[in-house]
């Protein structure tokens, strides 16, 4: 095949310094609404002349791309969280494009039942049915971005009843702080309490020595257990004004927070209305900072004037995610063996759970357009190429069948490719290789990592002639890198291959990774790569038969030592926020909690007495799900000593301390 080459594309320069390229860049913006030109700016004509002659300069793959590209990241997609019309249309587009390439539907028995869809269950989450809440003739708002949010934290309820303030809701703090009274009684009663801890004038704890950090006193667990212990009929969380913390400025999403502390209903309130609530519930006689300085020093229960009504309506209502899987079928005497070719096609959403940007995080859209927009759009370029081969390869020739896979809630926990590798469509062992796409559109001096070459014998070998006629520069990791879907494989004794970008930036997991700033060029050449591995391998006559991995290999190629891995993806961060410490688990996601589906030996949990299928629930008394599972171990250091509230199997609950220990195996 003939490689694309940047460099053969003249990038011509505007008045004012922009390039053909660069009008390419932004055709993307404005194609998803991450730019505009407005119909009055002067400029606009030369803008749309410029976004013409840069189209027409580049390949008909590159032009193919971008239009994938554009699609998937746009804000129709809605970040393609799964459960939501965004993730629908995402799987439409795929299976669409995978039916006008002439794939076949892989799922099902066989005839029209046949499917380019794998449903699985994903859990459930809850759905706001109704909301309000009203004192004193003061009405407040329910949404995220207005007054306040029906949480998760609690069940439905409808609630005509006094108003309490308690502070932090604290039960026992440091140095035998209390936010209650000894004979603090809130039978029937509505409990308003404050987010955070006791903190200074800054806004720092002050019970912890890093600023922006709290102790586990902070958390909503015990907090809500302690009012509903004391009778309280509801509970509402005030967004404490001056916290050093960027969560001070949003809401829980609404049904959101976790599973259920307390049998109440639970609303989260803005700090702005949480000022309105003070004032009709004193009369005007305080304000919520007052009313904060108070609770910093102790007990600061007050009783609010009126009655306020709350009404929450929340309904469990089941996700079922699914993955998107086209049939390219084999010939000949190779037709029964199998190459998976994997991309993410799902992403965060409005970034409730997994965004780094703690300032929008549940409250704007992360397009994921290099996450993974680009993965997506380059198994599509791959699938269609690879159709058109085998069709011109008539019926003598061997080639081994070909999946292409676009997974679903990989970002929660790699649900869709492990659900795969458990329900495949032939036997398992008929697979051979798999090659998994994830973030391929920030390629930065042409450097592309490619991982997995040391779980085949003979795939080296093989790569090497492939990886020499690449324009890219292949970085090929001292170890392999993860976890991505590659991994769900990879534990079925599968030779894997895993590309993604050698250097990653710090948009990853926000709201600024868009459609423009994809290098749409360099990710068609990584496209083209796959395209040439996947080709080769389906005709080769030998598998490549998996090699376990024990222990690292020397780095190959251009591998620097700063630069040797590109790390994946994990359901809650990624390789800048990396955690340094080990716990031990492989966990998977179910709507039960974090089910353990193996235990690392000689490892924290395993000292600890986790066993395998144990449903950890909390981290030092705080509800915890997947995604906030890992943001607990990034923000852990060596010799912490965590509680682990873990279900067995059986049903027994059980509380094991979790002694961390730093990577590597430090103390």
């Amino acid at each position: 095949m003939t490689h694309l080459d940047a460099r053969a594309f003249p990038l011509r320069t505007a008045p004012g310094g922009a390039t053909l390229l660069a009008s390419l860049f932004a055709l993307a913006g404005a194609a998803s609404g991450q730019e505009a030109v407005s119909a009055e700016d002067p400029g606009a004509a030369m803008s749309r002349a410029l976004i013409a002659e840069a189209l027409a300069g580049v390949s008909g793959e590159v032009r193919t791309f971008n239009d994938h590209l554009t699609i998937l990241a746009s804000p129709w997609m809605e970040g393609r969280l799964p459960g939501t019309r965004g993730m629908e249309l995402a799987k439409e587009y795929m299976e669409f494009q995978f039916r006008a390439s002439g794939l076949l539907p892989a799922v099902g028995s066989g005839g029209e039942s046949r499917s380019f869809r794998q449903p699985f269950n994903l859990g459930s989450t809850n759905e706001v049915t109704v909301a309000s809440l009203e004192l004193g003739g003061v009405s407040f708002a329910h949404g995220q971005d207005r007054d306040f949010t029906v949480t998760g934290l609690g069940v439905g309820g409808e609630i005509d009843a006094p108003l309490v303030f308690v502070g932090y809701g604290i039960e026992d703090g440091r140095d035998r702080f209390s936010s209650f009274g000894e004979e603090t009684d809130l039978t029937g009663k509505v409990a308003v309490l404050l987010r955070f801890e006791p903190m200074d004038a800054e806004g720092n704890s002050l019970w912890t020595r890093r600023d922006g950090s709290w102790s586990r006193r902070a958390g909503f667990n015990g907090k809500l257990q302690a009012v509903a212990d004391r009778g309280a009929v509801g509970a509402i969380i005030v967004n404490t004004p001056g916290a050093n913390d960027a969560r001070v400025s949003t809401l829980l999403a609404a049904g959101g927070g976790g599973r259920a502390i307390a049998e109440i209903p639970v609303l989260h309130l803005s700090a702005e209305a949480g000022e309105r609530l003070v004032a009709a519930g004193t009369g005007g006689a305080t304000t919520l900072p007052v009313l904060r300085d108070e609770a910093n020093a102790g007990a600061a229960v007050r009783e609010f004037q009126g009655t306020a009504r709350m009404v929450a309506g929340l309904e469990r209502r089941a996700v079922v995610a699914e993955n998107v899987i086209g049939l390219l079928p084999g010939k000949g005497a190779l037709a029964d063996e199998y190459i998976v070719v994997g991309a993410h096609l799902d992403h965060l959403g409005q970034g409730s759970f997994g965004s780094r940007d703690r300032e929008n995080a549940g409250r704007q859209l992360h397009p994921g357009a290099d996450d993974n927009a680009s993965g997506s759009a380059g198994i599509i370029l791959i699938a269609d190429k690879m159709a058109r081969d085998y069709e011109a390869a008539g019926d003598a020739a061997n080639l081994r069948s070909v999946l292409f896979m676009g997974f679903s809630a990989e970002e929660s926990g790699l649900n869709g490719s492990n659900y795969y590798a458990n329900h495949p469509i032939a036997p398992i062992g008929k697979h051979v290789l798999m090659m998994n796409f994830d973030m391929i559109g920030r390629i930065k001096d042409r450097r592309l990592s490619l991982s997995g070459a040391e779980t085949g014998a003979g795939l080296q070998e093989f790569l090497d002639p492939i990886i020499d006629g690449s324009p890219l520069a292949i970085v090929q990791p001292e170890r392999m890198s993860g976890a991505s879907d590659h991994t769900s494989f990879m534990r079925k004794d599968m030779p894997v291959l895993f590309a993604i970008i050698a250097d990653f930036h710090a948009d990853y997991h926000t709201p600024r990774d868009v459609s423009s700033l994809i290098n749409r060029v360099d990710a068609v050449h990584a496209a083209n790569l796959f395209y040439e591995i996947a080709l080769g391998a389906a005709q080769r006559p030998e598998a490549f038969p998996f090699v376990e991995q024990r222990t690292r290999r020397r780095a190959r190629r251009n591998t620097a030592p700063a630069e040797a891995e590109a790390e994946a993806e994990t359901s809650g961060g990624g390789a800048p926020r990396a955690a340094t410490v080990q716990f031990g688990i492989r966990p998977s996601y179910t709507e039960e909690g974090i089910v353990v589906e193996g235990i690392t030996p000689d490892s924290p949990a395993a000292a600890a007495g986790l066993m395998k299928n144990d449903r950890i629930r909390t981290w030092n008394g705080e509800a915890v799900d997947l995604a906030g599972f890992s943001e607990k171990l990034k923000a852990a250091k060596p010799g912490d000593k965590v509680k682990v509230g873990v279900t067995r199997a059986s049903g027994e609950k059980v509380e094991l301390e979790v002694v961390l220990k730093a990577r590597g195996g430090g103390a």
